[in-house]
């Protein structure tokens, strides 16, 4: 299994790493928490959370200037659906 420590502490690992990109998406700025979410969509399979925490920054800062108002929400959406295709053809060796 290419991930196996992802897959042996699953879900404890999966909710400690979204707690942390909750507060890093709340307290820092996005040059610090979009290469955490994207560490997330890469290493846990079909990482929603994503999703929901690109529609919080877009609630939180808001720009209506882009598809449907949400900029970061889409670009999560999109990212979540193009990274799970590419993220079944990685493999990390120990």
């Amino acid at each position: 299994v290419p991930f196996s420590f992802v897959v042996k502490n699953g879900l404890k690992m999966r909710s400690s790493f979204s707690i942390l990109t909750l507060v890093l998406v709340v307290s820092t700025p996005f040059w610090l928490y979009l290469p955490v979410t994207l560490i997330g969509v890469i290493f846990f399979p079909l990482y929603l959370e994503a999703i929901l925490f690109g529609l919080l920054v877009d609630v939180i800062y808001g720009n209506t200037s882009f598809l449907f108002g949400y900029p970061f929400g889409t670009a999560a959406v999109i990212l979540v659906l193009f990274a799970q295709p590419v993220r079944e053809h990685l493999r990390f060796h120990a």
